[in-house]
């Protein structure tokens, strides 16, 4: 038969490696939301589609993760107008390659040139 202080310390032993070995925070993904507060991560965009169509949108993000936009639809091209990180520090990168990071608090408008962007993020 085990002993009291055996009986106690099994279970207190066990959750304790349990606690090690099981990740604590679940995954977050990043969420679309309603354009609204400036705390969101705001991008104006235009795009086309492969049909020949256009758009002119404001996509609205929260919490951390990637939005890739090609999701947005197949053959989906989307040029950034501008970028608002509100609270947030903001990654994206664009077709050519290239990855650039804006800090929090941050609004960048691209009138001449705007970047052709396959994914945005929130760090």
């Amino acid at each position: 038969m085990l002993s009291r202080k055996l009986r106690i310390a099994l279970p207190v032993a066990a959750a304790a490696v349990m606690a090690a070995v099981i990740p604590t925070g679940a995954a977050h993904a990043i969420d679309k939301v309603n354009c609204g507060p400036s705390d969101y991560l705001r991008a104006d965009v235009h795009g086309q589609t492969w049909d020949g169509g256009s758009f002119d949108l404001s996509f609205c993000f929260a919490n951390k993760g990637t939005y890739n936009f090609e999701e947005s639809g197949p053959g989906v091209a989307v040029w950034v107008d501008k970028i608002s990180t509100g609270n947030n520090r903001v990654k994206y990168h664009d077709v050519n390659g290239a990855t650039v990071t804006y800090p929090k608090h941050y609004i960048i408008t691209f009138p001449n040139r705007p970047p052709h962007v396959d994914w945005i993020e929130i760090l």
